[in-house]
């Protein structure tokens, strides 16, 4: 024990002035942390041997001498999981300021056994992580999605391109560089990255992941935080691992078993525990890879393992598997022969995998939840990419990805996905790549970049040998609406009655194209103030999404803000206000989180309060509209600017000049900082 203590003491030198060392990497690509906290550590002679050690055990190990930045590190992490190493004399002081975080997993306060220990504990813990998204089936289209939603279709997508993607010798060689220079100094690591470069074939992937090494730990964790990046390194793997999956299951399908019963125990903190009992009667995945047991006491096994978090629920998974009704549509197979521990009885489930949650009740202390693997995963996910096509004639699902990402406002990492894609196509239609490209930028507000993409495809479309005119209409409409934030109504007028026109000759009269294009063009009527036509062209807009989308689809609800806006300008406050709320109840339904729409409808709803002169209650909307819109959007953009604005005007009407002078002032900067002033 004392030697492992001053091995740890000599591992801090040159650090006490930080409190903090970390091992390699500044960035942990696995899903845990090993952080050890002593304020005395002092120097010795063997620290690499030490690191070694702990590095052998988990690669990402943190020391720690300064209490207060202990903590603060520990309540910065959000996306792994942390064991806890300290002194027995010192877990008084730590203990009581992190006991209740669901970041800590386990603490460990004596030194006896203590790699043994936490290597099984850490095995453990990564066969237990858990994140699951839920879909609600009230939720049809493109533009109506929660994140959590969202997520669940993201994984879906994502399995359903990785398996088509053709062999890449290439892809292979980068996924081995990357993970040589992460693990660089961790030898235990380094030397299975070196068999895996020998040895590897792609009916090897399913041994290689069972074995818990390099490999299964970078692509668990990148499956769990959606990290592009690192799934575009390991999208090789994960298409073999997929691809041997849906092999094994052939096996399934071939025997005499009606039903196939496995269990899973996991635990919980009581947040993710929460979510769980919400989903209930929902479809539900897992970010990844599902490992369960045929036998339920080797599930049971791993609730009765060490834990010294109260704040943690133990759950078991009880599946049930109708193997010739759900046929091909959710894989999952038999992977004992592989594994190193074959008396696990290991079963793994393929990353698409969706359930059904049924049930949860409790017994023995333990919640127990029933679930039914669901093939309606499989067929939300080809509706969605149908609905998708129909909407924005886009018949790529690898372009459907990326607008995906987009959707749940992966912004950056979508901008990355289409620039990598506009540089290596693969046969894929340039002209939608430089669409979505600058469909991007222009959600990031970076217009003069949106509009060189947009001009790029729509000089691709149109000079192609047969012109694609109704394609253009879209570019068109994107443009235009460009013009409008730049507060150039005529411009974008102009360009919104063109794609009107094009979508007037291709498409029948009640179509949804045609319906966005009045849209757009009510918008800037209205801010030009011819408010009577700028309403028939709203409500001519409403009665065609009424037929195409549910009542409660937030494109109703957009319309319902523009017809509220309208009346508003005509001061039929009352009248306005009734469109305006119900636009802002279908947002806040479909955006639980937040989203720069439901921003809009506050901002309207604080309008029209402020000309009722209902000032404390406008002051609040525009505050909440505020609040949403930094987290969208960057200090400069012009959204915040008009909060400001907004909230400053409020504040004059109650007798504050002061005050409202620093939100005019702000206005100003931000405002003209950001776009030309043209209004």
């Amino acid at each position: 024990m004392a030697q492992a203590k001053d091995a740890i003491k000599k591992a801090t030198r040159n650090i006490h002035d930080y409190g903090l060392l970390l091992t390699r990497n500044e960035q942990n690509n696995e899903s845990t942390t090993l952080l050890w906290f002593d304020p005395n550590i002092e120097l010795q002679e063997d620290t690499e041997l030490t690191k070694q050690q702990l590095r052998s055990i988990n690669d990402f190990v943190t020391f720690h001498t300064d209490l207060d930045q202990c903590v603060t590190y520990i309540q910065s992490i959000n996306k792994e999981k942390i064991f806890l190493i300290t002194s027995g004399s010192k877990a008084s002081q730590l203990l009581p300021l992190v006991n209740n975080l669901c970041q800590i997993i386990d603490v460990y306060v004596h030194l006896d056994d203590l790699c043994a220990s936490i290597r099984q504990q850490i095995d453990l813990f990564d066969k237990q992580l858990e994140v699951f998204s839920a879909f609600d089936h009230h939720q049809k289209s493109t533009k109506d999605l929660s994140k959590q939603s969202a997520e669940f279709l993201w994984l879906q997508l994502f399995h359903h391109l990785i398996i088509r993607l053709p062999p890449n010798q290439e892809a292979k060689q980068r996924m081995i560089n990357v993970c040589r220079h992460y693990y660089r100094g961790n030898t235990k690591e380094l030397d299975l990255i070196d068999q895996f470069e020998r040895e590897y074939r792609p009916e090897d992937a399913i041994r290689w992941y069972s074995i818990q090494s390099f490999v299964y730990k970078l692509v668990n964790k990148a499956l769990r935080t959606e990290d592009l990046d690192q799934l575009q390194t390991f999208r090789f793997f994960i298409g073999d691992l997929s691809q041997s999956l849906a092999r094994e299951h052939e096996k399934i399908l071939s025997s005499n078993n009606k039903i196939l019963t496995v269990y899973r125990g996991a635990k919980l903190d009581k947040v993710e525990f929460e979510k769980l009992k919400e989903s209930q009667g929902k479809l539900i995945s897992t970010n990844g890879y599902l490992s369960t047991s045929r036998s339920r006491s080797q599930a049971i096994k791993f609730l009765q393992a060490r834990a010294n978090r109260q704040y943690v629920v133990k759950v078991l998974f009880q599946i049930e598997c109708h193997i010739q009704q759900l046929g091909k549509s959710v894989v999952y197979a038999d992977i004992a022969s592989f594994s190193d521990y074959p008396q696990e009885q290991e079963v793994l489930f393929d990353l698409n995998a969706v359930f059904r949650l049924n049930s949860i009740e409790e017994q023995d202390s333990i919640q127990l939840i029933h679930m039914n693997a669901s093939n309606e995963g499989k067929k939300i996910t080809e509706d969605y990419i149908k609905l998708t096509q129909m909407e924005i004639k886009e018949k790529s699902v690898i372009i459907v990805f990326g607008r995906l990402m987009c959707s749940l406002g992966q912004y950056d990492q979508s901008q990355k996905y289409f620039e990598e894609l506009l540089k290596e196509p693969n046969g894929e239609d340039i002209a939608w790549i430089e669409f979505n490209l600058g469909q991007v930028l222009d959600y990031k507000g970076q217009w003069e970049q949106a509009k060189k993409y947009y001009d790029q495809a729509y000089d691709r479309m149109i000079k192609a040998e047969s012109p694609r005119i109704k394609d253009s209409a879209q570019v068109l409409n994107n443009i235009g609406g460009i013009f409008y934030r730049q507060g150039k109504y005529n411009e974008s007028l102009d360009f919104h009655r063109q794609a009107l026109n094009i979508r007037k000759e291709f498409c029948p009269s009640d179509h949804i194209e045609i319906g966005n294009s009045l849209n757009y063009i009510g918008l800037i009527l209205d801010l030009q103030g011819k408010y009577s036509e700028a309403l028939d062209y709203h409500q001519q807009a409403l009665k065609i999404r009424e037929k195409f989308y549910p009542s409660d689809h937030v494109e109703i609800a957009a319309s319902l803000n523009n017809i509220g806006f309208v009346l508003l300008h005509q001061e039929k406050y009352d009248e306005a206000l009734k469109y305006c709320r119900q636009a802002l109840k279908i947002r806040e339904k479909f955006y639980p989180s937040g989203h720069i729409d439901t921003a809009k409808s506050l901002n309207n709803i604080g309008l029209i309060l402020n000309k009722q002169k209902k000032y404390d209650e406008a002051l609040e909307y525009h505050r909440r509209s505020l609040e949403m819109r930094k987290k969208f959007y960057p200090p400069v953009h012009a959204h915040i600017a008009i909060s400001f604005d907004n909230i400053g005007s409020v504040l004059s009407h109650e007798g504050k000049p002061v005050s409202s002078s620093c939100y005019y002032i702000t206005f100003r900067i931000n405002f003209s900082a950001y776009i030309h002033l043209n209004i």
